[in-house]
């Protein structure tokens, strides 16, 4: 089970450096973080390395992370949700590396290890903004090795706030590098708008923020338990977070048709985002397929062992990585 082991995230933030993939003194903490969360892939993958470390994005500092095995037939970009972080997204980059694909993933600011107030932003473009410079980072980074390590095709994976950065990027900067777009209970518009807009119209004239309210969002106890328990969990909504996310659905639901096909996973028993009103607004802006999972709650890639293997096996049924890896960035 994740969640055992003693982890200390201010000691393994204190050790990081810059990213980079030449040689570099793994930090001492990084075996507690990835033992924590379950994230050590080596036995199964033989010559697996783990990059990690800090990519400057404006004022934030990114932590960022790379699984890169020796003969990657593709890349896979994972965009988590709001209030997670890289470290409860084991079981899909554990899929992915299966697949032969590498996988670069990250914190976004005020998630995780990376820097920046909990859990808040002043706009949906600096999360925008740090897929720009990581894209920038890595070209400066990688240079003739990008094609090696960062191979493609491309495929990025989005959950619920990912998925709307990760689509968000995409349009502002071009979908044609990635073969493959894949969002897990995408958000638009979450749960309940309806009511909770009135309640956001009053907060936001009386508070800044409020405590964090936990809900269950998978049938998973063991991931509930994790929640209850992860140190790099926040544990407060901040007001401002909230009208960022609405300046940013207000303008993306004023878009005309969306030039790219989506691959969207939903479970019918998601209570944090609309997503018959998402499903519906996607239907009429694009092509979609779409595996809708009857109990299925929010968090697909931590929900059940049934939910998950319905999940990676409608993945695998159209992430077919190119034999031959050569393009870079």
């Amino acid at each position: 089970m994740r969640g055992q082991g003693a982890f200390v995230p201010r000691e393994l933030i204190d050790q990081l450096g810059n990213f980079t993939t030449r040689s570099a003194k793994t930090p001492d903490a990084l075996s507690g973080y990835v033992d924590f969360y379950h994230l050590n892939f080596a036995a199964s993958h033989p010559g697996l390395q783990h990059h990690i470390g800090w990519v400057p994005s404006g004022e934030f500092q990114i932590a960022t992370q790379l699984f890169a095995q020796p003969k990657p037939r593709g890349t896979a970009f994972v965009c988590h949700g709001y209030y997670d972080h890289v470290g409860l997204f084991g079981h899909l980059i554990r899929y992915l590396l299966d697949q032969q694909l590498n996988v670069l993933t990250f914190d976004f600011p005020g998630h995780g290890l990376s820097s920046g107030p909990r859990a808040t932003i002043a706009s949906f473009d600096h999360y925008v903004q740090v897929l720009v410079d990581l894209q920038h980072y890595f070209e400066r980074e990688l240079g003739e090795r990008a094609g090696e390590l960062l191979p493609q095709p491309w495929h990025v994976f989005g959950q619920s706030m990912g998925g709307a950065i990760a689509m968000e990027y995409l349009l502002q900067y071009g979908h044609e590098r990635f073969r493959e777009i894949v969002l897990f209970a995408p958000l638009i518009r979450p749960a309940a708008w309806g009511i909770n807009r009135w309640v956001y119209e009053v907060a936001k004239r009386t508070i800044t923020e409020r405590k964090r309210i936990v809900t269950e969002n998978t049938e998973n106890p063991e991931f509930i338990a994790l929640m209850r328990i992860d140190p790099l969990a926040p544990d407060i909504l901040p007001v401002q977070w909230v009208t960022a996310m609405v300046e940013w659905m207000k303008s993306f639901e004023q878009r005309g048709k969306l030039p790219f096909k989506l691959h969207i996973a939903q479970g019918d028993a998601d209570k944090t985002v609309d997503w018959r009103h998402n499903l519906k607004f996607f239907a009429s802006h694009t092509d979609i397929d779409v595996l809708r999972i009857p109990g299925a709650r929010h968090h697909l890639v931590n929900e059940s062992d049934a939910i998950r293997d319905q999940l990676f096996r409608w993945i695998g049924g159209f992430i077919e990585p190119s034999a031959v890896a050569v393009s870079q960035p």
